[in-house]
């Protein structure tokens, strides 16, 4: 993944209850919830089934990834896999793949979660990447 990622520059695969619930099902995770949008700018991809042993997961998340703003992927029948630009940012995002996971399982217990609108997603993706938070040297 490093060398076909050079962007990345940490990893983080857990087993994590509630993500590996929606991986065994197959289905992304659908983007319902604001600070979804906001960390990862849409649903949470499936990335293909793979056996461990060689390098087939690994071109998955390179495959599923690549093009996909989000930062976090469910391997099919496996689990999450998340990425950062360093170990810490990829271990955030891996919290909080599993924080959306357990929200929405029980959003939609209660009924069918609304969609937050493509649009709305963009705009909320792009203010938390580019504004929120407080102004470094480089935002200034």
């Amino acid at each position: 993944m490093y060398r076909e990622m050079p962007e990345v520059g940490g990893v983080v695969h857990t087993h994590s209850t509630y993500a590996v619930a929606w991986a065994s099902r197959g289905e992304p995770i659908p983007c319902v919830i604001t600070g979804m949008a906001d960390e990862f700018g849409g649903e949470i991809p499936i990335g293909p089934f793979a056996v461990i042993g060689d390098d087939t997961i690994g071109r998955g998340i390179v495959e599923t990834l690549r093009g996909h703003r989000s930062r976090a992927v469910l391997m099919q029948n496996h689990g999450p896999f998340t990425i950062g630009k360093d170990a810490k940012d990829a271990v955030k995002a891996a919290v909080m793949v599993e924080d959306v996971a357990r929200s929405i399982h029980i959003a939609r217990q209660l009924g069918d979660p609304l969609p937050i609108p493509q649009e709305k997603i963009d705009s909320l993706f792009d203010r938390y990447q580019n504004v929120y938070g407080q102004a470094t040297d480089a935002r200034r």
